[in-house]
């Protein structure tokens, strides 16, 4: 994936251009086409960040500073700088159009070859719905895909450490790209990788819980770390994906071993804990690139087979306000 965006820095200048402004447009339309109220989800607690984000960084720092740290205090500087120029519905805006347009046009460039299929990539609903929903979320993966895509090692590293000081998901995200990295160190065949992430993925959903209460995290008070009620379409759609991905051979396995370990590690939480499928979402963009390097008829049934996913996920949509966005009120 990203020896395909180092081939293509020297993409037609046309394309590029082409790109910025469509990654303009699709940022703006969602900046300022959403509604900016109650009747979308969440909207009243960001705008409640951006209004009194001094006041909420002071109540963390009232229970110490590991309170704060795990509490995303770049998310919270952010919004108490922009609140200093802008009004709370200005700001909110404004972060709405940068994560949509850095996603964009990071996810765009990739490869023109395959860009009807990137461009459809924007639209996956666990994708879109960070730019409109879970926007402190959508914010630090527009960060991480900075760090993904740069050639610099430096700020590769920077951007990643700010990923999770935004929205505290990326903690366990980092945590999944070392221990990516450590079991490739370790030269673990595919078939044992896959049994230590399922092993940690079933360990953390014991003691997740446990975890952010004594580290003081909001999400202590947010998630109940149980299993909840679920239909099991999530768990077998991405569970033919990782075989069709197992399928490809070990080339491709090692190449694209984080975005294997992503899945592994949501497969093996999904019907144990919820608050996982959030972390899984951080790393949807990686795992859905990783696809461009399948070939032959695993390509082909991988495009179809996702096409169909995104449409009933679409479909099921349809009566409900917003497209899901909505409050429900």
């Amino acid at each position: 994936m990203i020896s395909d965006y180092r081939r293509n820095k020297n993409i037609k200048a046309s394309y590029r251009i082409g790109i910025l402004l469509l990654s303009f447009f699709y940022a703006y339309v969602l900046a300022n086409y959403i509604p900016m109220d109650g009747s979308i989800k969440d909207r009243l607690n960001y705008l409640e960040y951006a209004g009194s984000s001094e006041v909420i960084a002071l109540r963390y720092l009232s229970d110490g500073y590991l309170a704060l740290v795990v509490n995303e205090p770049v998310w919270l500087s952010i919004n108490l700088v922009l609140n200093q120029l802008l009004d709370p519905e200005a700001t909110l805006k404004l972060i709405i159009f940068f994560t949509a347009f850095v996603k964009a046009y990071l996810v765009l460039c990739v490869n023109p070859k395959y860009f009807a299929f990137l461009l459809f990539i924007l639209f996956f609903p666990q994708v879109i719905g960070k730019s409109v929903v879970h926007i402190r979320q959508g914010l630090a993966i527009g960060f991480f895909l900075m760090g993904w895509f740069t050639l610099s090692k430096p700020w590769k590293w920077f951007l990643f450490a700010l990923s999770p000081l935004i929205h505290a998901s990326f903690f366990f995200v980092l945590f999944l790209y070392g221990f990516t990295w450590l079991l490739k160190q370790l030269r673990f065949a595919i078939d044992l990788r896959t049994i230590a992430v399922v092993l940690l993925g079933v360990g953390l959903s014991l003691g997740l819980g446990f975890l952010a209460a004594i580290f003081g995290a909001r999400q202590a008070e947010e998630y109940e770390f149980s299993s909840t009620e679920v239909s099991g379409l999530g768990f077998l759609f991405w569970l033919c994906v990782f075989v069709l991905y197992l399928l490809q051979g070990r080339r491709f396995a090692k190449a694209n071993a984080f975005a294997m370990t992503a899945i592994a590690f949501y497969l093996s939480t999904y019907f144990l804990i919820e608050v996982t499928a959030r972390i899984f979402e951080s790393m949807i963009v990686i795992v859905l690139l990783s696809s461009l390097s399948l070939t032959s008829w695993r390509r082909k049934f991988f495009i179809v087979f996702i096409s169909g996913f995104v449409g009933l996920s679409w479909l099921l949509r349809i009566n409900q306000p917003w497209l899901g966005w909505g409050a429900g009120f």
